[in-house]
């Protein structure tokens, strides 16, 4: 469920935009660490956190700048603006 057109980068990837309350959240932790870090599951992936952007327009140029460098990422709307995750592949769920 999209909150609005998904972001098309310059290299024609689409950015998906969700809804927070449609993710999972939780706690994962990645390889080499021991400090759980905030994820969310979305298509059955962990995407990590990385920023939350008050502004739309910058939280899209972050989105965008992180795709070029061949990260794969999602934005979730929040009532105050978006949040940028991440995916992290070998992430593994922190079991509370």
């Amino acid at each position: 469920m999209t909150t609005s057109l998904p972001l098309q980068t310059p290299s024609k990837e689409l950015i998906p935009i969700v809804m927070q309350k449609v993710t999972d959240r939780c706690h994962v932790v990645l390889p080499g660490t021991a400090k759980p870090t905030s994820a969310i599951t979305f298509d059955d992936k962990f995407y990590i956190f990385v920023k939350f952007f008050a502004s739309d327009a910058v939280a899209r140029q972050k989105a965008d700048l992180m795709v070029s460098r061949g990260n794969q990422v999602v934005l979730t709307r929040v009532p105050k603006g978006l949040v940028l995750w991440t995916l992290e592949a070998d992430a593994e769920l922190v079991n509370r």
